[in-house]
């Protein structure tokens, strides 16, 4: 629910749990993909709440992790249970 970024079905701030599982499997395989999606709800939700309160200004760091912070502590911790090897490396 915009302009508070809640969860239509919980109200929950959005992304929710379920919201978080559902686009995991959305988009299983193209997390790039998912983190451009991310970034745009990012920048959506960034203006609509400073517009509803201009004064917030210390709630920016965790929006960013809000929308995009998940994401990346899920991918690494998938990445690093799925290896097949040891010897494997993860991408710097």
């Amino acid at each position: 629910m915009r302009p508070l970024w809640l969860c239509r079905r919980c109200g929950q701030p959005w992304p929710c749990g379920a919201a978080k599982v559902a686009l995991l499997a959305e988009y299983r395989d193209g997390p790039v993909s998912l983190f451009l999606y991310l970034a745009s709800c990012l920048h959506d939700a960034i203006e609509d709440l400073h517009q509803l309160d201009p004064s917030d200004t210390g709630s920016t760091a965790g929006v960013f992790d809000r929308f995009l912070g998940w994401p990346a502590r899920h991918i690494h911790s998938y990445r690093v249970a799925t290896r097949t090897s040891p010897d494997e490396e993860e991408p710097s």
